[in-house]
């Protein structure tokens, strides 16, 4: 093989080992959404269901003190991770209140990285009430 070949075979293994690992990163570096050191808790409606990889996602109504209402956007873990849990695509419902507890967005965002989701009936469908 020439040095030529053996060279672009390698530069093509290195491109590709630098795609694989930035897509990683990317996929993962969730403290760019959400604030690691900023825990709380909120409680809304759901109001639509994304049930697919990479994360889940609900979207809830939450209504404030002051009687207005917000969106938020509910992230969650990946179907392998919520299956292994024991967690089904049944377990929370269009209309359910429930109560979130997690990681909150940065900069003031209306998002929520879940730790555990707790149904209104007190029924936990992921993690541990803190």
């Amino acid at each position: 093989m020439s040095a030529l070949k053996s060279n672009r075979k390698r530069l093509a293994c290195l491109v590709a080992a630098a795609f694989v690992a930035s897509s990683a990163l990317a996929h993962h570096a969730s403290s760019l959404d959400y604030d690691e050191d900023n825990v709380g808790t909120i409680e809304g409606v759901v109001d639509d269901i994304f049930w697919a990889n990479p994360h889940i996602h609900f979207y809830l109504t939450v209504t404030k003190d002051d009687g207005s209402t917000e969106i938020w956007d509910m992230e969650g873990p990946n179907l392998a991770s919520l299956s292994r849990q024991g967690v089904t695509r049944d377990a929370v419902g269009i209309g359910d209140v429930i109560t979130i507890t997690g990681t909150l967005g940065r900069e003031g965002r209306r998002r929520i990285w879940a730790e555990s989701i707790v149904k209104a009936d007190g029924t936990v469908v992921m993690g541990q009430r803190r």
